[in-house]
């Protein structure tokens, strides 16, 4: 099953200088299909940055529709797409998983929940991403993938970064 293209080109709008703030209707779109019970590896990676993304940054960068989408209920998104994606956390070869979660967590573990408990997986994602790529992951892995890939891409060129 092949993520939302009506999605996609949501978030595509949103990147670069001249982007428009489109994530928050991108994250709409998302997680309208999770809720009618789609299941896909590429729309959990999508609605869990969404999730964590529209709940760090402020809703006129984002396109956030607070009525139609409560700030509080991110944190619950984020969680259902991660155990589905993640459910034993570190027992997993999935290397972008672990790197995506992990960084979502290490830089803003509040915005998901439990911040302690957040900032404890990060850590233990990172040594199992690391266990499995020691040199980072390629900012290749996320090219022509929207805002997420895009978030990413930029993450992953930082030398010595998570």
């Amino acid at each position: 099953m092949a993520i939302s293209e009506d999605g996609l080109a949501l978030e595509n709008e949103s990147v670069g200088p001249h982007g428009r703030p489109t994530l928050g209707a991108a994250f709409e779109v998302f997680r309208g299909h999770w809720e009618s019970g789609e299941r896909d590896r590429e729309l959990a990676l999508h609605l869990m940055f969404l999730a964590w993304y529209l709940n760090v940054e402020p809703p006129h960068l984002t396109g956030l529709d607070e009525a139609r989408v409560p700030i509080d209920s991110l944190a619950a998104v984020f969680n259902a797409a991660h155990d589905w994606l993640l459910p034993t956390g570190t027992d997993t070869d999935d290397v972008e998983a672990l790197y995506v979660a992990g960084l979502a967590a290490r830089l803003f573990p509040w915005a998901l929940g439990e911040a302690l408990l957040w900032a404890a997986k990060s850590e233990v994602y990172r040594t199992r991403y690391r266990q499995l790529a020691p040199s980072g992951i390629s900012p290749a892995v996320f090219e022509g993938r929207g805002a997420y890939g895009d978030y990413f891409a930029g993450q992953a060129r930082v030398a010595g970064g998570y």
